[in-house]
């Protein structure tokens, strides 16, 4: 009996080594398996998660002309660690709708990679488009250039040109350095974008923007133009009389997320300065219709002296133009002569400006009256004109001309004057 109780007991210790090695452990087994593949499934999406959330793209919608017509191209930069694949396209178009471009070989961009890509996707004159990239992590990155077209570029380049002369005119051209790039003239409006634009500067029409207040002008002339993203080249270009044109500054900019500023510098040329002086006429006959023979009352009265002053094809201002009678000569008349005013100062002029005015010039006639000596006389005076160069150093700029006045007497109102001409 007691033997019996022996051989049960190992058998039911048997059964149950049995149960655990043929269920027990391989559940065990399954589920600590089950846990591992949950925990690395949870992992890899957690990397995933974090590798969608470190992903960086940077793109730019712009135009170039392809076989004639407007294409629409993506600069693409990844700037983040990671390695990103451009998977689709999708074009909101102003008048095509959403165009889907699903790209058959994903475009791959390494960490610090960029490059260029021409969209299948051709633009109408008319046309705005906005462009989306879709990368294989599921993200899209939308261009900032929104609603970009041949007539609506998102972009302005300002020229600023120094030094300008005024004996020439400036041209300014703007040209991409490769198929990407399109530009437009900033002086029209909705004017279709081309492969080149060119703006023309007239030096004394900017100066003229600048007067105002009494200031000093400066010689800087201004362009802008309109841009797509891209490599381009600012040329400018002095224009002769003649119609040619020699290059005298050049740069290279590029255009990716913001307005260019661009500054270009002239050669200053020796400047050409010439005035021109004009008086009323060098045989001016002043009447003196008050003229009394009784002293002491003699005949006497007022000269008027007028000029006109020009500059003429100058091409470099003048500051505080001085304008004054330096010296006469009394021939008959009495020698105090007084001129009013003493001078005339103009405080800025431009080339091809004038200036007119006038001096007074009070005479007396105090020479005896004989027959062969009648009343009146003549007075020489020259009139100088002086100014300081706006822009250059050197001597200030003069000119002297010479006129004559000659003043006849009227004998108490009554008859014909009474003229000596010497």
């Amino acid at each position: 009996m007691s033997r019996s109780k022996g051989i049960s007991t190992v058998v039911g210790a048997a059964i149950f080594v049995a149960i655990v090695f043929t269920i027990i452990f391989p559940l065990i087994l399954y589920l600590n398996t089950l846990h591992d593949l949950y925990m690395r499934e949870a992992s890899s999406r957690l990397s995933y998660e974090v590798e969608r959330f470190n992903e960086k793209l940077e793109i730019h919608a712009s135009i170039g002309l392809f076989a004639g017509r407007h294409a629409l191209y993506v600069l693409a930069y990844n700037p983040s660690q990671l390695e990103v694949k451009i998977v689709a396209f999708y074009i909101e178009s102003k008048q095509r709708g959403i165009v889907p471009i699903e790209l058959s070989n994903p475009i791959v961009l390494a960490p610090g990679a960029s490059m260029s890509y021409h969209v299948p996707f051709t633009m109408g004159p008319d046309d705005e488009v906005t462009v989306k990239a879709v990368t294989a992590r599921g993200r899209s990155y939308t261009a900032p250039e929104t609603r970009i077209g041949p007539r609506h570029l998102p972009y302005i380049l300002f020229v600023t040109v120094e030094n300008m002369s005024l004996r020439k005119w400036y041209k300014v051209k703007v040209a991409p350095d490769s198929i990407i790039g399109c530009v437009s003239p900033g002086s029209s409006l909705n004017e279709i974008c081309n492969d080149t634009a060119s703006y023309i500067i007239v030096p004394p029409a900017i100066l003229r923007l600048h007067k105002f207040n009494n200031e000093k002008p400066i010689p800087i002339g201004y362009a802008f133009f309109h841009v797509a993203p891209g490599s381009y080249t600012i040329s400018l270009f002095e224009i002769e009389l003649g119609g040619s044109s020699k290059l005298v500054d050049h740069v290279r900019v590029n255009v990716t997320d913001g307005d260019v500023h661009v500054l270009l510098k002239s050669e200053f040329g020796e400047p050409l300065t010439t005035m021109t002086v004009l008086l009323a006429s060098n045989n001016t006959v002043t009447l003196i219709a008050n003229g009394i023979l009784i002293p002491p009352h003699p005949p006497e009265g007022d000269i008027v002296v007028p000029f006109t002053i020009s500059l003429g094809n100058a091409s470099e201002p003048l500051e505080n133009v001085t304008v004054t009678i330096s010296s006469y000569k009394a021939h008959d008349l009495d020698p105090h002569i007084d001129i009013r005013p003493k001078k005339r100062v103009i405080h800025y002029m431009l080339p091809g400006e004038s200036y007119s005015s006038f001096f007074i010039i009070h005479v007396k006639d105090l020479h005896p009256v004989t027959p062969l000596h009648p009343l009146g006389g003549w007075l020489e005076y020259s009139v100088k004109v002086s100014g300081k160069r706006s822009y250059t150093n050197g001597p200030d700029y003069t000119i002297t001309v010479k006129g004559r006045s000659y003043v006849c007497v009227v004998v108490n109102g009554e008859g014909p004057p009474f003229c000596y001409l010497g």
